[in-house]
This record gives C-alpha cells, sequence and structure tokens, in this order.
C-alpha cells in the first residue's frame, strides 16, 4: 500500500486505532468467554501501545482487568449487571428517555435502518439490534471503511463515512453510551466492567467532540453522579 503522504499514512492508522478501540469495547460488553477475554486482553494492549495519555492508560486498565479476572466471576458479574429489568440494562431503547422517539420500536428501527443501509446487517442480531456491543462494533465498522477509504484516495466515501459516523453519534451511541458507562461504574466494583466502562465513557465523549456529533445526552443516574 503506498500513500502520497506521511500524512496519509497517519491518518489511516489513526482511522485504523478507532476501528480497534470500537471493536475492543464491542467485546468488552459482550458475554466473556475464555477467548472473548483474550481478545479483550490482548485487543487493549495493542491499543494501549499507540495511545497516549489518559486513554492508554484506560485502555492498557482494560487489558489488565481482562488478562486478570476468573472467567466464572465476570460471567456471573455480567448477567447481574445486564439483564433488561436492571439499571445497567445495555439496550439503547431501555437506557433513559425516548424523546425523539415515538417509542423503543421506533429507536430499535432507526438503529436496524443504519445498519441496513450502511452495510452492517450481521450487527443485526435478533434482540441485539440497539445492544452496546452492537453498536460500538457498528461503529468499528464505519471506522474501518474510513481507514480503507483514506488509503485508497476515495474522498467521496470519506465524505459519506464520516457523515453517517456523526449522524450515529448524533441518533444514537452518543446519546446514552455515557449514561449507561456511569451506571455501569455506578453499580460494580468488579474491575473487568469497571475499566470498560471508564475507556467506554471517556472514549465516546472523545468522538462525539472529535466528529462534531450533537446527541441529545440521556442524563446520569443520580447515583452514578454521586460515585
Amino acid at each position: 500500500m503506498k500513500f502520497s503522504s506521511p500524512a496519509d499514512a497517519v491518518l489511516v492508522a489513526e482511522a485504523l486505532q478507532r476501528a480497534a478501540i470500537y471493536r475492543l469495547l464491542g467485546a468488552a460488553f459482550r458475554h466473556p468467554t475464555e477467548a472473548r477475554l483474550a481478545e479483550v486482553a490482548l485487543g487493549g494492549a495493542t491499543a494501549a501501545a499507540a495511545a497516549r495519555g489518559a486513554l492508554r492508560d484506560r485502555l492498557a486498565g482494560l487489558a489488565l482487568a481482562a488478562s486478570e479476572v476468573d472467567l466464572s466471576a465476570a460471567a456471573a458479574e455480567h448477567a447481574f449487571l445486564f439483564g433488561r429489568t436492571e439499571r445497567c440494562a445495555p439496550w439503547e431503547s431501555v437506557c433513559g428517555d425516548l424523546s425523539s422517539f415515538a417509542d423503543a420500536a421506533a429507536c430499535v428501527a432507526d438503529v436496524v435502518g443504519f445498519y441496513e443501509t450502511f452495510g452492517a446487517g450481521s450487527a443485526a442480531e435478533p434482540d441485539m439490534e440497539d445492544h452496546i456491543a452492537a453498536e460500538l462494533e457498528f461503529m468499528g465498522g464505519l471506522a474501518l471503511r474510513e481507514a480503507c477509504a483514506l488509503a485508497d484516495d476515495e474522498p467521496d466515501t470519506l465524505a459519506v463515512t464520516r457523515g453517517v459516523e456523526r449522524a450515529f453519534l448524533t441518533d444514537h451511541l452518543g446519546r446514552w453510551a455515557e449514561a449507561f458507562a456511569g451506571a455501569v461504574a455506578g453499580a460494580t466494583p468488579e474491575r473487568l466492567h469497571a475499566a470498560a466502562a471508564a475507556l467506554l465513557a471517556a472514549w465516546i465523549a472523545a468522538e462525539v467532540e472529535a466528529l462534531g456529533a450533537v446527541p441529545e445526552r440521556v442524563a446520569l443516574p443520580e447515583e452514578a453522579q454521586a460515585v
């Protein structure tokens, strides 16, 4: 692969790093398995090596927690935290106010519309369409598409892809992910999920700012605000 300038290579690397972090977070909020914990540990360590400052520390913290956690304990905590009736329910349609939508079904339908229009049909598993992991993985796929557009010098594809990323953060992931992360942080002392929540909150806040998204954020639960 050839680049017209060193700056182009840097932009591709940055987009690939973004894709990797989204994929890492998606794996961290799915049900723990031995393979998935290994993926989070390795992915977090690799991403941390390319990051700086607080982001590097949060990535390294998640990697360490995934490498040291007991699988059965992680699975039990996941089940405790993430049921539909729990405060930490990891579905957008369950988390907070839906004033932008007529009801929860409309919210899910809009998310699925993004997936189907922009080539992420695999993310829309039954009952998982608006799950935090699926939405994170969708954004990771868009970041990977952005890297390809940069590498192939396709400015129109790049502009469309960034526009979709901005819209999805505005209408969906950026609206509720920080509140969800706050709820998780306020509900668990367990290192794996606490580290994933800390990274999620910081990452989404940074992405919203970087992409110029303007989400109407769901308020943090009072309990989480006090933590």
